[in-house]
């Protein structure tokens, strides 16, 4: 479908419509886009020089040995220790270090008490048990050996108190 155009003005009008036109519609287009797609926040950077601090008193880590501990920088008391728990050091902002050796407490429950308990009473008597088969072994030989002993009869010498005597 061809347009006639009685002068060129006519033409040039009709095309900067059309251009308007679809500048407008691209426009549209556009903020639609901007609508649909989320905002990035703007990057920021921080740099952290020291750690935060907490309401902890305390820092603790691991450690598999003195040295270890020894160049690590603390801002306040640390605690490291071994991961089998048989080792502690604290270590305080000075830089001294103190090192302890540690033993796991077990807590019994009211069984595990009866149970030791019984257990230590039967000790006891295993021991009176022994104690007694000593003496008795100690009885036996004694009575072993006065036997083998030759006995010899002898007069009393002492004198009846209901006999008159001859004097």
């Amino acid at each position: 479908m061809a347009v006639f155009y009685p002068n060129n003005n006519f033409y040039m009008q009709d095309l900067q419509n059309m251009r308007d036109r679809i500048d407008r519609q691209m426009q549209q287009i556009q903020q639609q886009n901007q609508f649909m797609q989320p905002q990035q926040a703007p990057i920021t950077q921080n740099f952290q020089l020291a750690p935060n601090p907490s309401n902890n008193e305390l820092e603790s880590k691991y450690a598999n040995n003195i040295d270890e501990v020894k160049n690590t920088f603390v801002i306040k008391t640390g605690i490291f220790i071994t991961k089998d728990f048989s080792t502690l050091w604290i270590k305080d902002v000075t830089g001294n270090i103190k090192t302890y050796k540690t033993e796991e407490i077990v807590e019994l429950d009211d069984k595990d008490k009866k149970i030791l308990e019984q257990d230590s009473l039967i000790l006891s008597l295993q021991k009176q048990v022994n104690q007694l088969k000593g003496e008795i072994a100690n009885v036996n030989e004694y009575n072993s050996s006065s036997v083998d002993e030759p006995t010899t009869s002898k007069k009393s010498t002492r004198v009846s108190s209901h006999t008159k005597s001859n004097e």
